[in-house]
């Protein structure tokens, strides 16, 4: 009987991790591709130059790439899932604070929001590694989908909600703060079990990568890799809307754009994953992301009518499988969980520093060429970079194996 209660217990336990990682990863997305097609809302509203609004999607790259070194330390001491519930509490003030109207505040949140993100961006393959060994590859897609989908969901409706009495662009980028307060219920819920685990020591990972890490080829290859998938998905959140604007499309047009980008990276996000684990190298996916980007710009670049559409659908394949790829890096180029951290840590920290320049770069190269034809060129040198760097991160070599060679 007893043995009965704690398998039924167990399973409740495991049912709401599950939904905790589908929870946590919406909240990954969701309250930085809501602000893309709000920003004309936002820049008549607060009388803001293009130079501060680019700062909406470049501040949390920044705190990204600042503190994801210091997330795992800080779960070494706490654990995991308590640094993701401290995370998630931080997320949903720095939402509510961006929204309160002035852009002192709207920066303020804009940076909680950021270091709240981070947390989840370096912990959540180590947690799925350590939680889901032998469906590393299944429960990362469900992570991605569940990132994309929300993602995709925000682009859409932030437009018609901003528009309607009821929220106006404050309460369209409040409304998202609602799955971080979820998030939270669902992780406190998990509580007894989080602390029963703590008292065995799993989830605390050292973080600091060795310096063996640093020599390594293959770790400076996932963390180019890393950089540059990240600089085009999150400029393409920042600009896309001014992007079909320019081309003759409306606001709200502009708004479901974005989200039919989001909506190309679902089916990879799932499916890319599954097939990473099961080949012996991903070489050819990961060279096939690049050219799925480059081919995808190239066709929004030069079209001028709804056609844009499948190409936006194709360069969302070729984000969604990226990002996969690259999550998928930090579980297959590592041996332990700790090291699957470490090198997490390392490629986004220096990462999302190298695509935080993207959102200010292209919006100061648009404004000096008067047209959006050099950023598209930019974001399609950096697509060729990723296919390169993809190459040598798909190979099937340990990071630190490899560093000791």
């Amino acid at each position: 009987m007893q043995l009965e209660s704690t398998t039924r217990s167990n399973r409740y336990y495991t049912y709401l991790l599950i939904i905790a990682i589908l929870i946590i990863a919406s909240t990954l997305r969701s309250p930085m591709t809501s602000v893309g097609p709000l920003i004309p809302f936002i820049r008549d509203d607060l009388d803001i130059a293009n130079s501060t609004v680019g700062l909406l999607n470049t501040l949390p790259l920044i705190a990204f790439g600042l503190f994801s070194p210091f997330v795992p330390r800080i779960s070494r001491k706490y654990g995991m899932e308590m640094t993701l519930l401290f995370a998630m509490l931080v997320l949903a003030a720095g939402i509510f604070i961006r929204s309160v109207g002035s852009v002192s505040l709207l920066l303020t949140g804009t940076v909680l929001l950021g270091l709240g993100i981070a947390v989840g961006n370096v912990l959540m393959p180590g947690l799925i590694k350590m939680s889901f060994p032998y469906r590393i590859g299944l429960m990362t897609g469900i992570y991605s989908v569940s990132m994309n989908v929300f993602g995709a969901f925000a682009s859409g409706v932030s437009v018609p909600l901003a528009t309607s009495e009821q929220f106006g662009w404050q309460g369209a980028l409040q409304l998202w703060g609602i799955l971080a307060v979820f998030a939270i219920v669902i992780l406190l819920l998990r509580l007894p079990a989080i602390l029963s685990e703590e008292k065995k020591v799993p989830g605390r990972v050292d973080n600091q990568p060795s310096q063996a890490l640093f020599k390594s080829k293959i770790a400076w290859a996932v963390t180019l890799y890393m950089g540059f998938q990240s600089f085009i998905p999150y400029s393409i959140f920042t600009w896309l809307p001014d992007m079909m604007l320019v081309k003759g499309f409306d606001a709200t047009e502009a708004g479901w754009f974005m989200a039919i980008y989001q909506a190309g990276l679902i089916p990879a996000t799932f499916i890319v994953p599954i097939i990473a684990a099961k080949v012996t190298n991903q070489r050819a996916l990961a060279f096939l992301s690049g050219v799925l980007l480059f081919t995808g710009l190239l066709g929004t670049m030069l079209s001028t009518s709804y056609l844009i559409l499948a190409f936006l659908v194709l360069t969302g394949m070729g984000a969604g499988t990226t990002f996969s790829l690259a999550m998928v890096f930090f579980v297959l180029r590592t041996r332990t969980i700790t090291q699957s951290a470490q090198l997490s840590g390392m490629a986004q920290s220096v990462g999302y520093l190298i695509a935080a320049t993207g959102p200010i770069a292209l919006g100061s190269l648009a404004d000096w060429s008067n047209g959006w034809t050099l950023p598209y060129l930019i974001l399609m040198f950096v697509s060729a970079c990723i296919a390169l760097f993809g190459l040598v991160a798909g190979q099937n070599k340990q990071v630190i194996e490899q560093a000791n060679v």
